[in-house]
């Protein structure tokens, strides 16, 4: 059979299987010219290229043996006029020009108005340069951290900034949930279908809130494995929230955890107490709540350690509590509306002071050891899983660093107490685990 490009590559393909055929790196490639010396094909980008070379060319180079002959190379150009085609009809084109979709875009949250502080500073720059310069050094872009700490404020902020400077750019903010309730329904509707994809695979900067809820959800996880490899291949800029880290989302793909991991990585952590005070003081300046005074403000950055969104609430309580008994915001009306406030976070001297050693005595009777087992340095199966549970409420229930939390351990290297604690949130999902976490914290607060 006398091939030619365009047939030998489909030979190659069906040769190398179903996983070849699907592969989307291969579906890129077209092929150009074909002779005894030589088989050469073109991709769209540098990152094609290399991934078809890493992965593919000593079982193509075997075929093209098998084929042509043993001195016919694989060559493989670079072509960047193939990236410049989108899949979506003309129709949906049009569309598009003259009825821009929504951006979902909270116009109040901007770089402007975020509050920076040493929590926060690297995330914040991080963000910024990933607006200045879509799908470069920062693609994907994943931010994550615990609850009101900024991870959405950030998102809107990308985006909007992306719009003022050129209000061409097609930006797109949505929720996991809100990807996977579309998904669903175009999967109900066939003829919704291709203009979901659309929607989600032409965004020039595509802003994904939330993306833990994705796991466990497999249909949502493959579509939204094509749609990142659309948008990543077209060097158009993805942003991410997650409150916690790729490697920690464990009912998700291998594979798309890792490509998480290819840009940028960034944590949003608790704000230290200087930019809690700065953030109430702002507040207060916004709110023209001039009559609290700094021991007031600095008794509230000192008690409530969570997070902005809880520092906010506690200000609209106190000028709601003061308002109606027509009082004046004084340190004992703070003390009086903390102490009725249930959150972790009230007046320390309300409730019982966390250590190590109360932690360890605690595990150790629960679990029926004693508390120098914890400490010690023995591995046996029985002592494990207790000391893991003790290490995880340290870092949970004090404010001591990693570091305090190993000596406190007798360990040597705080990537110990990291382990421990990866370990105890991995079974988190697991009842008797988080029943057991529930416990001993309601015990030790």
């Amino acid at each position: 059979m006398r091939h030619t490009s365009d047939t030998l590559w489909l030979e190659i393909l069906e040769t190398l299987g179903e996983t070849a055929v699907n592969d989307i790196y291969l579906r890129q490639v077209s092929p150009r010219y074909l002779d005894k010396e030589s088989f050469k094909v073109a991709v769209p980008s540098d990152y094609t290229q290399d991934e078809i070379q890493n992965r593919f060319l000593r079982e193509i180079t075997k075929v093209l043996a098998d084929r042509i002959s043993s001195e016919c190379a694989f060559e493989i150009a670079v072509d960047a006029s193939l990236a410049k085609t989108p899949d979506v009809d003309k129709t949906e084109s049009t569309v598009k020009d003259t009825a821009p979709e929504p951006t979902g875009l909270n116009p109040n949250y901007v770089f402007d108005n975020f509050y920076v502080g040493q929590s926060n500073r690297i995330c914040h720059a991080t963000a910024y340069a990933a607006s200045q310069d879509l799908g470069g050094e920062y693609n994907p872009l994943f931010i994550y951290g615990g609850v009101g700490l900024g991870k959405t404020h950030l998102l809107h902020a990308i985006g909007n900034l992306v719009q003022e400077e050129n209000s061409k750019r097609k930006v797109l903010y949505v929720t996991s949930e809100t990807f996977m309730n579309e998904y669903i329904d175009s999967i109900m509707n066939r003829t919704s279908a291709q203009g979901f994809r659309s929607k989600y695979r032409t965004a020039d900067l595509l802003l994904i809130d939330d993306i833990q809820f994705i796991q466990r959800k497999e249909g949502t996880q493959e579509e939204f494995f094509n749609t990142f490899n659309d948008l990543y291949l077209n060097s158009n800029q993805i942003v991410m929230t997650s409150d916690r880290s790729p490697s920690m989302l464990k009912n998700l793909e291998e594979r798309l955890s890792s490509r998480f991991e290819w840009g940028m990585v960034a944590e949003i952590d608790k704000p230290n107490y200087e930019l809690r005070l700065l953030i109430l003081r702002q507040k207060c300046q916004d709110q023209g709540l001039d009559n609290i005074s700094d021991e007031v403000l600095n008794y509230v950055a000192e008690i409530v350690t969570a997070n902005i969104r809880e520092l906010e609430g506690t200000l609209v309580s106190l000028k709601a509590r003061a308002s109606l008994m027509d009082e004046e915001l004084t340190i004992d009306l703070a003390r009086s509306v903390l102490r009725d406030t249930s959150t972790p976070t009230r007046d320390k001297s309300l409730r019982k002071v966390v250590t190590p050693e109360s932690i360890q005595e605690l595990v150790a009777e629960h679990f029926q050891l004693n508390s120098s087992d914890l400490t010690s340095t023995k591995r046996t199966k029985i002592l494990v899983y207790p000391r893991q549970i003790a290490m995880y409420l340290c870092r949970e229930l004090t404010q001591l660093s990693l570091i305090d939390i190993a000596e406190a351990f007798n360990r040597q290297n705080h990537r110990t107490i990291t382990y421990a604690c990866q370990q105890i949130e991995n079974l988190l999902e697991d009842g008797e685990t988080k029943n057991v976490i529930q416990l001993l914290t309601d015990e030790l607060t």
